[in-house]
């Protein structure tokens, strides 16, 4: 199983230059302790050209150079077309007809290339207009293209007092238009990853390298190998209804190995990811359905609890929550724990991008912008309705039975 990632604007391809960073150096640390491992993660994500080095299987996509120029990749597609005005219509229908063409040519070569890529992966902020509104035109022309392969986005939200007077309306609209027609969204928040690197990593001045290395470690250890467990078709299996596709990751331990004077016990772990849910300490979750990773030596599940209330009753034990486990150690931590899962905990998200996009719209804040390229007041309202109504039924879907769905 290969995968095909395609990341999008400036934060798309930041993420992904430390993610392939982070994977080759998994890999390599594999090379000689474990060769079925370094084979199956090789085959994953990179192809090996002519010299014997790694090549990331992804293609870096922006409408400006300044980016992707350094980038050593040799799937680049790059047009200085100067960005996309922070506006998903602009993104979405102006400058992807400027690069949509390339950037499927070389989906297509890389598709014959690899017998086995089933899989894409797309990373992309949903705050500007080359990542949202670029990425929304390409993915909905993947979903056409290739309908039987698994698509995952990796969309990334911006913290909620952001820099961009019109990332509500971007977010609004890329969940909209793309939510139904990928296999799932790991929805992944700027506030969310800053509390972690506050109050887990103990870190005072936090930059977006910090939070791109944080997203890194938790797709990597997500979607490294594991005991020839297929991590899309578990993706799958953790969206078990059309209304509940979207996705969160958490993960211990998130410091630097040098922090550690030992390795913390399986249980610490846990307790850790469970404090993570501080973050919603609000907010009543109700898990759907949950699968934990753990990596490293001598895991025994008996230490870890879950607590039976967190999940929805319409599902059995075996469906909600699973444990899955691999002796093969994530990078060089002796121990490490990883959880992905589905609950309704992402409404808060959600409802402030509603919120603040509802108070721009009825001010009619912008619009004109979003008008010049063809989004108009009732594409707005459409989303609008689109959004609410998967909101609605992230906080009335895990209190149904499952018969009613």
């Amino acid at each position: 199983m290969s995968i095909l990632s395609l990341q999008f604007g400036q934060c798309g391809n930041q993420v992904c230059e430390m993610l392939y960073s982070l994977l080759e150096q998994d890999i390599q640390a594999k090379k000689t302790i474990n060769q079925d491992f370094y084979a199956e993660s090789t085959t994953k994500w990179f192809d090996i050209n002519n010299k014997g080095h790694l090549r990331p299987r992804s293609i870096f996509i922006d409408t400006e150079t300044k980016v992707v120029k350094p980038l050593k990749s040799l799937q680049i597609v790059a047009k200085a077309i100067g960005g996309s005005a922070n506006n998903w219509a602009c993104g979405y229908a102006e400058n992807s007809r400027l690069i949509k063409a390339d950037v499927l040519n070389l989906v297509r070569q890389e598709v014959e290339k690899c017998d086995r890529l089933t899989n894409f992966l797309t990373f992309y902020s949903l705050s500007g207009g080359t990542g949202s509104g670029v990425g929304s035109a390409v993915i909905e022309e993947l979903c056409t293209d290739y309908p039987n392969k698994i698509l995952v986005n990796c969309a990334i939200l911006p913290y909620t007092r952001g820099e961009i007077a019109t990332q509500s309306y971007n977010s609004l609209l890329n969940l909209a238009k793309l939510y139904p027609l990928v296999d799932s969204t790991i929805l992944i928040e700027n506030e969310r990853l800053h509390h972690q690197c506050k109050y887990s990593i103990g870190l005072s001045e936090i930059t977006y390298n910090h939070l791109n290395a944080l997203i890194a470690q938790q797709i990597s250890a997500i979607f490294q190998p594991l005991n020839n467990t297929n991590t899309f078709e578990l993706i799958k299996e953790l969206t078990p209804h059309k209304n509940f596709k979207f996705l969160q990751i958490r993960t211990e331990p998130n410091k630097n190995l040098s922090d550690f004077e030992c390795a913390m016990p399986w249980v610490g772990l846990w307790n850790g990811l469970n404090k993570q849910n501080r973050f919603d300490a609000n907010f009543t979750n109700q898990i759907i359905a949950s699968t934990l990773i753990a990596r490293g030596d001598g895991f025994t599940e008996c230490n870890l609890r879950k607590t039976s209330k967190d999940f929805v009753k319409w599902l059995s034990k075996d469906e909600n929550f699973k444990i899955l486990s691999t002796n093969v150690r994530f990078l060089s931590y002796k121990r490490h724990l990883s959880q992905i899962l589905n609950g309704s905990n992402i409404v808060k998200p959600l409802n402030f991008i509603l919120e603040d996009a509802w108070k721009l719209f009825t001010h009619a804040a912008y619009i004109h912008h979003y008008k010049k390229f063809g989004v108009d007041e009732h594409w707005f309202l459409e989303s609008f309705q689109v959004l609410e109504n998967w909101t609605r039924s992230l906080l009335i879907g895990p209190k149904m039975r499952k018969d009613n769905y």
